[in-house]
């Protein structure tokens, strides 16, 4: 792994730790099926063998019913196996995300600050990933001889686990772009609400200050109209008490 950096140590682990935990989800599974299998064959067989003064119909319903509520319970597994599997593959897919944007932009710091702070922290950090990631991987391959053996017959368990965790990444993948697109959405609606709000607003004080000026412009003018016709009138009272004056 000398070639081989933090984050795809890291990233191998996550993997690797999916698998595991997709094959114990398996071995759950397949196990289940298994016992509930054996469970119906050794059922009807007793009911066929041991119960021979029932008649046909009988022992034929007793099958169809203890069959019915074996497909229940393996419909039951199976549901419970599939939701298990959708938060392994949700928790995978945030996991290789953060750490993928956790590097990027650690790499992006790096190369501005130009420290070499992550060269230092590989060389350091380096062993213990790498130690982590050989515990994972045998993990990952004593639960894959697990599902093997728990199966009960011949099995590609690892292409099994492999498939099964990729369309559990894919679907957790899509359905966070969904999540992701719906929120900025959301974001972008709240941000065209607070602009046409500030827009009114904006649009409402212009008004009150258009209509202030209007005022103003109204009161100033009927103030100057009542100086002047004061002015005329003080006028032509001092006009006719000249004329009277001059009369006298």
């Amino acid at each position: 792994m000398s070639n081989k950096n933090l984050s795809t140590v890291a990233t191998q682990v996550i993997e690797a730790s999916g698998m595991a935990a997709t094959n114990v989800i398996n071995t759950t599974r397949f196990g289940g099926e298994r016992v509930i299998g054996y469970f119906d064959e050794r059922f009807a067989s007793a009911v066929t063998r041991g119960a021979s003064s029932l008649g046909k119909s009988t022992r034929s319903t007793l099958i169809d019913n203890q069959q019915r509520v074996s497909g229940l319970y393996v419909k039951g597994l199976r549901l419970s196996t599939d939701r298990a599997q959708s938060a392994v593959g949700v928790a995978v897919d945030l996991a290789t995300k953060g750490v993928s944007l956790v590097a990027t932009n650690a790499k992006r710091l790096d190369s501005r600050v130009n420290l070499n702070a992550l060269d230092k922290l590989t060389r350091v950090a380096m062993p213990a990933a790498t130690l982590l990631s050989s515990v994972a991987e045998r993990l990952e391959e004593g639960t894959t001889e697990l599902v093997k053996r728990v199966a009960g017959k011949s099995m590609p368990a690892k292409a099994v686990a492999t498939r099964k965790l990729n369309a559990a990444k894919r679907k957790a993948a899509a359905t966070r772009r969904q999540v992701t697109k719906a929120a900025s959405q959301q974001v972008d609606q709240a941000v065209a609400a607070r602009k046409k709000i500030t827009r009114t607003a904006t649009q409402q004080v212009n008004k009150a200050v258009a209509t202030r000026k209007q005022i103003t412009k109204r009161v100033s003018k009927a103030v100057a109209n009542t100086a002047t016709q004061t002015s005329n009138a003080a006028r032509r009272v001092a006009r006719k008490a000249e004329s009277a004056a001059s009369a006298a």
